[in-house]
């Protein structure tokens, strides 16, 4: 056997025992304890004038249903906590993570360099929800109900609330970045605020690529729900003469849009409908027929005037276009998007809208009183 061979196997073998050595190292000696984890279930992030400070719920494992606070500041995101793994002595989880919650003044100087930890650190998961809060994040971590911190999961419950309340947006952090490098769209955020000792969702955060630029009310969210997904909850109120006000539960809700290019411009027609029930009248009514009719054709024009005030809002006045009308050129009108890719946004500003809509509102025979 030549030199060169004996060296060759001689260092296999050494690299063989030295993984052995390891693999047994880690076995008998290595493992992290249960109580040296810091099991990560909520993170919120604020801006500082030299950085960033983080405020984390850490859920205690000796302690089922405990949740502890841990805050520090850093330079970057990954600083602050590393800071916060330094003061505790503990290894983060990152994996159980639940929730990101950013601070407005994140928002309004760019997300981005904030959120890049979340979408590059190999163990954050891009299903995480994420928020802006009214204010700063810490306020929201800081928030207790009887000497207990908020249960994160709580957070992730009211990001799925769109489904039972018809106007909370659900935002992950993978939807964040398709929303704002995907072509033809802008990204949004539900929002979050502590309103008289309760946390509640009250709007949606729209930005203009990673920047914050406005709110949606809850009725605005509403609309941009009805028009970028199917509804299956929530409420309406109106009102009629005879019959006073009026709550309507929503029991389907939907669009389609189409694009066209006329004389040179996008043009849009949108076609949304609506299933309600009477769920309550403060009069009762004698003629079911003529109501229902009169109903359903006041609950039509106030959709359509609604939707139309959030296309001003968003397309016109803020400069953002959360529904996506861009990314509906790109894949109905590829050539004229090709020619036009580069200054979309412009474009929507001129964009010109027919807007249809449809209200079937359900008989509920219990609500009508007959005459005499």
């Amino acid at each position: 056997m030549d030199s060169k061979k004996r060296y060759f196997l001689a260092s296999a073998g050494i690299g063989i025992l030295a993984v052995v050595l390891l693999t047994a190292s880690n076995i008998m000696g290595g493992q992290i304890q249960l109580n040296q984890r810091m099991l990560i279930q909520g993170i919120g992030v604020d801006a500082r004038e030299d950085g960033v400070l983080v405020s984390v719920h850490i859920s205690e494992p000796l302690e089922e249903g405990k949740t502890m606070l841990e805050q520090a500041e850093g330079d970057t995101v990954l600083s602050a906590l590393d800071n916060l793994v330094q003061r505790t002595g503990k290894v983060p989880l990152y994996s159980h993570n639940l929730v990101v919650v950013f601070g407005e003044e994140c928002a309004r100087t760019g997300l981005d360099r904030y959120l890049d930890f979340f979408v590059r650190y190999y163990e954050t998961r891009p299903s995480v929800s994420l928020f802006l809060a009214e204010g700063e994040a810490r306020e929201i971590f800081e928030f207790q109900k009887e000497e207990q911190y908020l249960d994160d999961e709580i957070l992730v419950r009211i990001g799925e609330s769109g489904k039972e309340n018809g106007w909370t947006v659900q935002t992950r952090v993978i939807d964040f970045v398709n929303q704002q490098y995907g072509e033809g769209s802008s990204p949004y955020l539900p929002q979050l605020s502590i309103q008289e000792d309760t946390l509640e969702a009250t709007g949606t955060a729209v930005f203009k690529s990673d920047v914050y630029c406005g709110t949606l009310s809850p009725e605005e969210s509403r609309v941009l729900l009805l028009l970028t997904k199917p509804l299956s909850g929530g409420q309406i109120v109106t009102e009629l003469p005879e019959a006073g006000k009026i709550t309507l539960s929503i029991r389907s809700g939907s669009s389609d849009i189409q694009s066209e290019i006329r004389d040179g411009a996008p043009f849009f027609t949108i076609n949304a409908s609506f299933a309600l029930s009477v769920s309550s009248m403060e009069k009762g009514v004698t003629e079911e027929e003529p109501f229902l009719q009169t109903l359903s054709s006041q609950l039509e024009e106030e959709i359509r005037q609604q939707i139309e005030k959030v296309l001003q809002k968003t397309l016109q006045q803020l400069h953002t276009d959360p529904v996506g009308f861009g990314r509906l050129l790109m894949q109905q009108q590829t050539a004229w998007w090709k020619a036009h890719r580069e200054n979309w946004e412009d474009w929507m500003e001129k964009a010109q809208f027919s807007i249809q809509t449809q209200a079937e509102v359900g008989r509920i025979e219990t609500e009508f009183f007959p005459a005499g």
